[in-house]
């Protein structure tokens, strides 16, 4: 005579009930990515300790020129040129990380390479040239780029990729400010942007501060 049972139980029994995970709810808008920076003592060092927090993926010596355009108050996109120092191969980078779905960046970014030249024709003009020492890595789902750039200083900017749900950001959140208490950061030291906008930024109002008042507009 066969056995009989429940199937309901034997299969609670194993694949477990935890397991079986709670409904997802989405949010109607994508949380935008998001980056924090911070000005560090010395590039190498921090690199070393990161490398005990992170996988490295990758960096090298640059020459950048750096194309912005604005779309709002210190929101930014941006083409950046860079020039490989050993190799002599340049490349174009997009970053628009600040610039919702519906926003555009004023161009197919596969065509870059075509009008490397011309980005000015776009509303895209060139802010700055920076040679840059750049060391990239992942620490879980975070983006960590460690900058030592001639002339302005060292820095790490992490970024907290883009998501529909809250508890991912939240998640996410920790883990960055868990990666920075490692790092010996604290979080007042922290600045809400990217790299490149906060030197944009200095620069602006070193600018500002050299016209005096009334003056350079």
């Amino acid at each position: 005579m066969p056995a009989k049972f429940d199937l309901e139980v034997l299969r609670d029994f194993f694949l477990g009930k935890k397991k079986r995970k709670p409904p997802v709810h989405e949010l109607k808008w994508k949380l935008p990515e998001e980056r924090l920076t911070a000005p560090v003592e010395d590039a190498e060092d921090l690199v070393g300790k990161m490398k005990k927090h992170g996988r490295f993926i990758g960096g090298g010596e640059f020459l950048d020129e750096v194309h912005a355009k604005q779309y709002g108050e210190g929101v930014y996109s941006y083409f950046i040129v860079r020039t490989d120092k050993k190799t002599q191969k340049e490349k174009i980078i997009a970053d628009a990380y600040m610039l919702r779905e519906e926003e555009k960046l004023g161009m197919e970014v596969e065509s870059a390479y075509e009008i490397a030249e011309n980005l000015d024709e776009i509303g895209y003009k060139t802010i700055f040239s920076r040679e840059v020492t750049v060391w990239s890595f992942l620490s879980g789902a975070l983006a960590v780029n460690v900058y030592s750039v001639t002339g302005f200083g060292d820095f790490v900017e992490v970024s907290l990729p883009a998501t529909k749900l809250d508890a991912v950001r939240k998640k996410n959140e920790e883990q960055a400010q868990k990666l920075f208490e490692k790092l010996g950061i604290k979080k007042e030291e922290l600045v809400p942007t990217d790299a490149i906008t906060l030197q944009y930024t200095v620069m602006m109002q070193q600018a500002e501060g050299a016209a005096g008042p009334g003056e350079g507009k």
